[in-house]
């Protein structure tokens, strides 16, 4: 119980005393005034009722001394004594003994004033204390008997008192009985409000951890999914929102296999593995809100209740699209350099017989003597004359490539092989769409970059159908990057296949040789740019990204010396 409940029930229990004893005063008054021990002139009895000032005066006296012992404590329990409960018990006793001795045998039934102290004790001492005070009242009421009323023996005062003295202990043991059980309530009432306060505390300190906990899991930088055993998306945090662009009304209630890719093969596995509520981790492919496909790291874990069943699946993922672009693009470099290297050392020595060769089929197709093999002459140059193109292609994967570079400006670049463009897609029945903006001077080799942009634009026009848009656009980013940029519609890339472009020989046409890409990769490269693709179902976007800062200085400098 809480102080100003406690003090509260003490000033109840008080006023109940103060009330009592004064009716006891009241009582004692009447009985001396009854009794007629005291002279009271008739003329001055009615006007000035002696009998209200002992009263005033009896009742003055006892509120000073109930003030004096206020300190103690009325509440401690009923089997603990203090000095103000002493006092309480005290003058009810004094009261009944003071008026059993003046009022003598001059009343009928004094005695009946011994109810008082037992209805006091027992009220603040419960049973016990009530049949104990029925007992020393019993006692009382037979001395008194004995010697003031004249009784021959204390058998005949029992005797002629039975009744009585049968009625004290029935009122000691009642109202001491209910005294106890509402101790006893109280004490078990306490008990509970007092558990009450402890479970209270501890949900308290619960919902303040469950609090910390949520705002943890709310605001940390990994997506953050909790699902039903049945795969049922049940919360998501900010970090996939602002990862996916999936609001969580769009993925509640749907399960989070839906917004997976099975193209590494792994989802079947995880499956039945998160059916068995076993953990997994590892890398899968995800789609995005627009469609986008990205990597994700993701952790998978069983959340079990105390009987050890799977309630729920909680899954932890990480973004590391970039982080696999990085480790690719580094593959693909270390690649490309090494079939540049493998090339321009073989280069030449294949060229030379190669040469000698298509000089001898060219001189052997002029003689009359050889004109009806004159086709397959033609037909063995032309294949002589791809495998030198090849050849060409395989130079220009490597590192040490000689380059002329110069300042210049990528929109300007762009805009003199647009005819060039526009008559390929013309041919194809595909359109071309430019935006292009003004961009800052480059250090630039004018050839490379129209060899990058037309290996880009082909591979855009190959990939729509007819009547299919593609774009391309410069323009410097916020990070004061310039950037080419080639869009087309076609229906995107599968990640499977992303994981490859750009690795040598790795080609999806049927005649392609797979080095289309490569070498734009390897101009990229030597220009100290990067090249980044964001494919969906809507069409692919490669963006070729050119930094501004120190790598193109380092490019001017290392070419002069």
């Amino acid at each position: 119980m809480t102080t100003d409940n406690l003090r509260q029930r003490e000033n109840e229990v008080q006023e109940y005393l103060i009330t009592t004893h004064m009716l006891c005063l009241l009582i004692m008054i009447s009985s001396l005034v009854l009794s007629n021990k005291f002279f009271i002139p008739d003329q001055i009895y009615p006007v000035i009722n002696v009998r209200f000032f002992i009263m005033a005066g009896l009742v003055g006296l006892c509120f000073i001394v109930l003030v004096k012992t206020r300190n103690g404590s009325l509440t401690d329990g009923i089997n603990t004594i203090s000095l103000t409960k002493a006092t309480y018990i005290f003058f009810p006793f004094t009261v009944t003994v003071t008026t059993l001795l003046v009022v003598n045998n001059s009343i009928d039934n004094t005695e009946t004033i011994l109810l008082l102290p037992v209805l006091v004790t027992a009220s603040l001492t419960g049973k016990t204390g009530g049949l104990a005070t029925s007992t020393l009242c019993t006692l009382i009421l037979l001395l008194y008997n004995k010697f003031f009323i004249g009784s021959t023996n204390i058998y005949q005062a029992m005797e002629a008192n039975l009744l009585f003295i049968g009625m004290m202990y029935v009122v000691g043991w009642l109202v001491g009985g209910l005294t106890s059980m509402e101790a006893e309530h109280r004490k078990h009432l306490h008990r509970s409000l007092q558990t009450l306060k402890e479970e209270i505390t501890s949900r308290k300190k619960a919902e303040e951890q469950l609090r910390v906990l949520s705002c943890a899991v709310e605001q940390s930088p990994v997506m953050v999914v909790i699902a039903n055993t049945s795969g049922i998306i049940e919360y998501v945090n900010d970090s996939f929102t602002r990862t996916t662009g999936y609001m969580p009304k769009d993925v509640m209630g749907k399960n989070f296999f839906n917004f997976m890719e099975n193209h590494t093969g792994n989802l079947d596995e995880l499956s039945e593995i998160i059916k068995t509520g076993r953990n997994w981790k590892g890398e899968i492919i995800s789609r995005k809100a627009g469609g986008k496909y990205y990597w994700e790291n993701a952790f998978f874990f069983s959340l079990r209740d105390s009987g050890g069943r799977v309630t729920h699946i909680l899954k932890f993922a990480e973004d590391v699209t970039e982080k696999k672009q990085l480790e690719k693009e580094m593959a693909n470099l270390e690649r490309l350099n090494l079939v540049g290297e493998m090339a321009a050392g073989i280069g030449h020595e294949i060229r030379n017989p190669m040469t000698t060769v298509r000089g001898f089929l060219q001189l052997l197709s002029g003689k009359e003597n050889c004109r009806e093999y004159r086709e397959y002459f033609y037909l063995m140059i032309q294949e002589l004359d791809r495998a030198n193109s090849i050849i060409t292609e395989y130079l220009s994967l490597a590192k040490d490539r000689p380059v002329d570079y110069k300042l210049q400006n990528l929109t300007d670049i762009v805009a003199a092989i647009t005819p060039l463009i526009t008559a390929d897609a013309t041919n194809a029945d595909k359109i071309i769409e430019l935006d292009l903006q003004k961009v800052p001077d480059l250090l630039l080799d004018e050839k490379e970059i129209r060899q990058l942009l037309l290996n880009l634009v082909r591979n855009g026009l190959d990939a729509m159908e007819p009547k299919g848009k593609l774009t391309i656009k410069t323009f410097v980013s916020k990070d004061d990057e310039v950037i080419l940029a080639v869009k087309d519609q076609g229906c995107g890339i599968n990640p499977e296949v992303l994981d490859k472009i750009g690795t040598p020989f790795f080609t999806t046409k049927a005649e392609g040789t797979g080095l289309g890409l490569a070498v734009c990769y390897s101009i990229a490269a030597r220009h100290n740019a990067t090249i980044k693709v964001d494919t969906g179902t809507g069409g692919t976007t490669f963006f070729v990204v050119f930094r501004r800062s120190g790598p193109q200085l380092n490019i001017l400098l290392s070419n002069l010396t």
